[in-house]
Formats: C-alpha cells, structure tokens, sequence
C-alpha cells in the first residue's frame, strides 16, 4: 500500500508522527515535491481568492500528488484532521476543514484521523480508528502508534537539544528569533529563502517553534506572560518559544502567511508587550513571496541589530 502526504500545513506540525506510524505498519510514504511555483500556482487555480496562502500551497500539493499517481499509483492521501486538544485548546480552521475541501474539489481516495477531544476522539483513539480504515489489526496498530510516539520524543528532544548547543556557541553576530509557523518558516518557497538570506548575511537564526515545551510540559504555560486567554495550540507554542528564546536575542523576525487571522492579531499582541527588543513584521503572500522589497527590509534590520550589538560592546 502506497500512502501519499501533501508536504505542507500539518504535516510541518507533526514531522515524524505520521510518517513513523505508517512506516511501521509497512506503508510506504509517497511526499509531494517542494514548493515550488508551479505548486503555488496550481494550488491558487484550485482556491477561492479569500484563502491563505498556506491553505492555497497546501491544495497545490495535493494536486501534485494526485498527478504523481499516475506513475507512482498512490492508494490513498493522507489529510488529518486537527481540531480540539485539552483545555479547550484549538488550531486554526483549516486545519480541520482541510480533509472536507480536498475531498469536494477533487476526484480521489482520502484517509484521514480525527484528533478533537471535544468530540472524545483523542490521538490514541484517532490512530487505532485509522487503523481499523487501513484494515490493519487493532494490536499491529498500537504497536505501530507507540513506537512512533517513542521516535517523536526522541526527535523533539534532539532538535531542542541541538538549538540549546547553537545558542551557546553562536557567533558575536546579531542572533535572531524567527517567530512563524514551522509550515512558512520551512518550507522551501516562503520561509528557506529568507533564513539562508539572513545567514548569508551572517546572523544566527533561531526558530521559536523549537522551545522546550515540546518535550517538558512545565513549560508549556510560559505563552501565559503574554495573555492569559489564547486557546489555539500552535500560537501557544510560538510564544512559549519567544519566552525561552528572548534574553539570548537582538532581534525579532514576524513571520506569516497573508491573511493569517490568527497571526496578525498574536504579533500584535507579541509586538506591544515586547516593544522594547527591536522587531520586524513580514507578511508573505502569492505575489512577493520572493519580492526583492523583502530582502531590502531583511539587510536594513540586520544593519540595525548589529550597528546596536557593536555599541553594546563599546558601552561594555
């Protein structure tokens, strides 16, 4: 059996879960390519004008996988379902409205999981009910989740590890927090270009979505310094990053798909609590994605945080 996953949104958000689940199910995994424009602009022919660019890429990928089908004979695509957690916590609709656009604008076979504790569906029981889609037997699909869940946190360690060790031995240059999406700031059309920009400049780049609270839930309530009423998941995270981060940083880098809802009213809010740690807020959308007025901006805050950095040495 052959499972295809769209390189896009939610698979950024659990990197390895899913992929590790199916893999030791024996399932192979067929990914879309990298963003690319050709993505980009398929997935804007197949999007109302009023969707988000990411929603946009992520329709793009899931037609690139469709056309890979022909060769690669993929079975199902995989598009999970994301929807409510403990505490009331919830993602942004897309995330769970995804599964029932694709399944309405094109013609093939979808598989999903239903993580949304409001309706007592929660990851275990999501995980098993896919199983059970597959036809794969209820322990053979325990097994497989466990093991994934094993790998996941062996993951998150290790990348949190290995930002911790970037910290402590990065270069007198400015370091800079990335505050984004994992789905933006890594994907190879939107968020690569800018950070490979930065680093050729010679800053040290930091990613907020790698903080500790990934793998140690004490600190998951640190988003809490910010406001004390945020329920969506995936925000919490970027601010409990921005709390681990903020007093080993020179600068701040906002950066977000248009029109992000949530985005815009999180930086807000992140912007005038931290206004006195100099920030910039990039919006990218289908247009300037790659526009050279992005890279201006991008040299002339780095000129700033380092002519602040030589000062701080002098006053020293």
């Amino acid at each position: 059996m052959k499972v295809g996953i769209p390189k896009a949104m939610v698979d950024y958000e659990y990197p390895v879960l899913f992929e590790k689940f199916f893999e030791n199910l024996g399932i192979e995994i067929i990914y879309s390519d990298n963003t690319n424009s050709q993505i980009l602009e398929d997935g804007i022919n197949y999007s109302v004008d009023e969707a988000c660019l990411a929603s946009k890429i992520y329709l793009g990928h899931v037609y690139n996988l469709i056309k890979k089908s022909k060769e690669e004979k993929i079975d199902y695509i995989f598009i999970p379902r994301i929807c409510s957690f403990k505490g009331n916590e919830t993602v942004c609709v897309k995330f769970y409205a995804m599964y029932d656009i694709c399944k309405n604008v094109f013609d093939f076979n979808f598989i999903t999981l239903n993580i949304d504790l409001k309706k007592k569906q929660n990851e275990l029981k999501s995980f098993l009910n896919l199983g059970k889609k597959l036809n794969i037997g209820y322990i053979k699909t325990l097994r497989a989740y466990r093991k994934a869940k094993i790998y996941e946190k062996q993951y998150n360690r290790k990348i949190v590890d290995s930002e911790k060790n970037r910290l402590k031995e990065s270069k007198n240059t400015p370091n800079i927090l990335i505050v984004s999406h994992p789905y933006v700031v890594y994907d190879e059309h939107l968020g690569k270009p800018i950070t490979k920009f930065l680093e050729n400049l010679g800053a040290n780049v930091f990613y907020s979505n790698i903080n500790d609270s990934i793998i140690d839930k004490g600190y998951q309530n640190n988003y809490k310094k910010f406001s004390n009423t945020l329920y969506w998941k995936f925000s919490k995270n970027l601010l409990n990053g921005i709390n681990d981060y903020i007093d080993n940083m020179d600068g701040i880098i906002y950066l977000s798909a248009f029109p992000c809802g949530l985005d815009c009213l999180v930086t807000e809010l992140t912007i005038r609590k931290l206004n006195d740690l100099p920030c910039i807020n990039i919006l990218l959308d289908e247009q300037d994605a790659q526009g050279a007025g992005i890279y201006t901006r991008l040299e002339s805050f780095y000129d700033i945080l380092e002519e602040r950095k030589s000062r701080k040495k002098v006053l020293s």
